[in-house]
């Protein structure tokens, strides 16, 4: 296993320190390359709010790339509002405005994947995320209520679309399976660079930190377990981690360290007790049966009978502007697609 190198660097120069990482990193051969920009878009969030991925490093990476003249796109899959679409999110983010005109619905056609002798036997991923020649991961520094932290690994779980991560999530409820399923969905198009967004940051009970960095490399197992130690906590209690270590995915003392690690004071994780595991899981998959309840609906007084939703619907649940609930999935491609917004959801007991 080949040494996994970890960028610990001030965020007060980020587009230095960017040019610096791709520099670093071996990834010179950019010109005329489609680059793909994955940030963290969880939900609409200002940044003051630390949930999100700063606007100013999505400008600094993507002003980066446009001057080594590459193929730029920018974005991400969060789970949709009843009736806002991937790209009304983005712009309550900030993300619109930051990316130089390049950020895209990203949500629209998902490609399906079938693999054998995996937990997930057929995933869906956005083919924007397939197709580039380089994947640029922009995580957010922040805790998780079911993974203990979400970096790395967890924001690859963006590259599923909309609503297909809810029903993700409520096949896999043991924190275990869902955790593996992570990690088969971080391999089906591992990042080539992940520059981790610490610039400011927010703890589980909504404590604010400023530390002005950003953590960068190749190995999102590496990152995770170099975010765990600025946090304070055994990188072992982010069960990817352990996983990864356990099956030989990734070796700690493989990791060359460059920069100074400051752990964070006072820094809070979700809390833990002996039942945490049980608890949290039977919570989250009562949380994801709720979402899952919620059904696209067709508001036939604005469809323009276009035909969009029907032609974009991977399990072609849609015929004549009806909806076969018996067939869809909650991916809300359809949603995201239609121009002029006649498709919201609702919840269907």
């Amino acid at each position: 296993m080949k040494k996994s190198k970890v960028y610990i660097k001030e965020g007060k120069q980020l587009k230095e320190s960017i040019a610096e990482l791709f520099q670093n990193l071996g990834i010179t051969d950019i010109k005329g390359k489609k680059v793909f920009v994955k940030p963290n878009m969880l939900r609409p969030a200002k940044p003051a709010e630390g949930v999100v991925t700063h606007p100013q490093l999505i400008f600094e990476t993507v002003s980066f790339l446009l001057d080594k003249e590459a193929n730029v796109l920018v974005g991400d899959n969060s789970l949709p509002n009843r009736t806002c679409n991937q790209f009304d999110i983005a712009k309550e983010c900030g993300f619109v405005d930051v990316s130089h005109g390049q950020f895209r619905n990203i949500g629209r056609y998902p490609k399906k994947i079938k693999r054998q002798k995996k937990l997930l036997k057929e995933v869906y991923v956005s083919r924007e995320i397939l197709d580039c020649d380089i994947l640029v991961s922009l995580p957010k520094f922040k805790t998780h209520n079911l993974t203990t932290m979400s970096v790395a690994i967890k924001n690859h779980f963006g590259i599923i679309p909309g609503g297909l991560k809810a029903y993700i999530h409520s096949l896999f409820p043991k924190i275990k399976d869902f955790s593996k399923v992570l990690l088969e969905i971080y391999g089906l198009r591992p990042p080539d660079i992940i520059i981790v967004d610490c610039l400011n940051i927010v703890d589980a009970k909504g404590k604010r930190f400023t530390p002005g960095k950003i953590i960068a490399g190749d190995n999102g197992h590496a990152i995770d377990y170099t975010c765990a130690l600025m946090a304070g906590i055994n990188p072992y209690l982010i069960p990817t981690l352990k996983i990864a270590r356990d099956n030989g995915f990734f070796d700690p003392t493989k990791i060359e360290f460059i920069g100074e690690i400051e752990q964070l004071k006072d820094y809070s994780l979700p809390f833990r007790f002996p039942l945490r595991n049980s608890v949290a899981e039977s919570i989250a998959w009562i949380l994801y049966r709720i979402w899952l309840s919620r059904v696209p609906v067709i508001d036939h007084s604005i469809c323009s009978g276009c035909l969009s939703c029907e032609n974009v619907c991977p399990k072609r649940a849609i015929k004549k502007q009806k909806i076969d609930y018996k067939k869809c999935i909650k991916c809300y491609c359809c949603m995201e697609v239609c121009p002029t917004r006649a498709i919201t959801t609702k919840f269907k007991i």
